[in-house]
């Protein structure tokens, strides 16, 4: 009876063990398998997005003609009648919200005030609980002609809403129609412009400049307002790669 006891014992203490390294690899392991669900979630979300809003500007491009015939004035000011005609009656489900909350942290988790610059700015829900709201930049009465094409409607999407992180680059992103530039007629385009930098077009910049340079790129040092993630994560194959700012 004592050397059946004692072999007992000795395999309780290996189950015991066991079941402590099995503690330790999932403490080690568990974080980044929930960060690789994270990154993959995200970019699901962020396709359905982008997909969404390609298909309403198709449909209008049908029914309105061409992006570079349309009442760009429109674009001038704090109304919302350039989405209102043109946009949002095509997009299935899409309803405004009640709640006037602006928040937009960036990349290294500071507070952005580009929610303060349209004050009359109204948020969207659609029915998968993403949350959209509308900037316009007005480039036609500007001096330089080679500024017109930056004449812009810039949609910036929380992909779970009201939910948290609310931080640029994670539920965050923004999409653009360009309707004077010319490789970009009839599309939403991945980001924004690069407002520090060179001025361009994120989705004509190159991976290197989207993470290296400017302040409203997608910088891997954490910095900057991460403006421009969505056309990085478009620009790998809409895959989220080790060195993005996550």
């Amino acid at each position: 009876m004592r050397g059946q006891a004692a072999r007992l014992a000795f395999t309780l203490a290996e189950v015991l063990v066991t079941l402590g390294i099995i503690g330790i690899i999932a403490a080690l392991t568990m974080p980044a398998l929930i960060t690789k669900y994270q990154k993959k979630q995200t970019v699901a979300q962020l396709k359905v997005v982008y997909s969404i809003l390609n298909q309403a500007v198709e449909l209008s491009v049908a029914e309105n003609g061409e992006m570079q015939y349309w009442d760009l004035d429109l674009l001038s000011g704090f109304s919302r009648d350039f989405e209102e005609k043109y946009l949002l009656p095509y997009i299935k489900g899409i309803s405004k919200s009640n709640n006037s909350e602006k928040v937009w942290k960036k990349l290294d988790g500071e507070y952005d005030n580009w929610a303060s610059y349209e004050p009359s700015r109204v948020q969207y829900t659609l029915p998968n609980g993403c949350l959209m709201s509308f900037y316009r930049l007005y480039m036609l009465s500007s001096t330089n002609p080679a500024n017109f094409d930056k004449t812009n409607l810039a949609i910036l999407v929380d992909l779970n809403g009201y939910k948290g992180p609310n931080r640029a680059g994670r539920d965050l992103f923004v999409f653009t129609i360009f309707p004077l530039a010319k490789d970009a007629q009839g599309k939403v385009m991945a980001g924004y412009i690069d407002q520090c930098g060179s001025g361009a077009k994120h989705y004509k910049l190159t991976r290197d400049d989207l993470t290296t340079k400017g302040c409203a790129t997608c910088n891997s040092d954490y910095t900057g307002f991460g403006y421009g993630c969505a056309a990085l994560i478009q620009k790998d194959g809409w895959e989220i790669k080790d060195d993005y700012p996550w």
